[in-house]
C-alpha cells in the first residue's frame, strides 16, 4: 500500500502544514489550515473575499 502525506500552506504566514493535524477554518466554501492559533485569527479578522498576504516569515503565535 502506498502512503502520501498532504500538505498545505498556511494562507497567512505561507508555513507548510499538515491538514490532518493544523487549526482550520472554512470560509466562502473552502477550509483553510493554519500554522497557530494566531494565524487563525489574523484571517478571521480579514473581511470576507480578502485575500492575506501569505508571507513566509511571519511572528507565528
Amino acid at each position: 500500500m502506498h502512503e502520501s502525506t498532504s500538505e498545505t500552506k498556511d494562507p497567512v504566514c505561507g508555513m507548510t502544514v499538515d491538514p490532518a493535524t493544523a487549526l482550520h477554518t472554512e470560509r466562502d466554501g473552502k477550509t483553510f489550515y493554519f500554522c497557530s492559533e494566531g494565524c487563525q485569527q489574523k484571517f478571521l479578522a480579514l473581511p470576507a473575499g480578502a485575500k492575506p498576504e501569505g508571507k513566509a516569515g511571519c511572528c507565528c503565535d
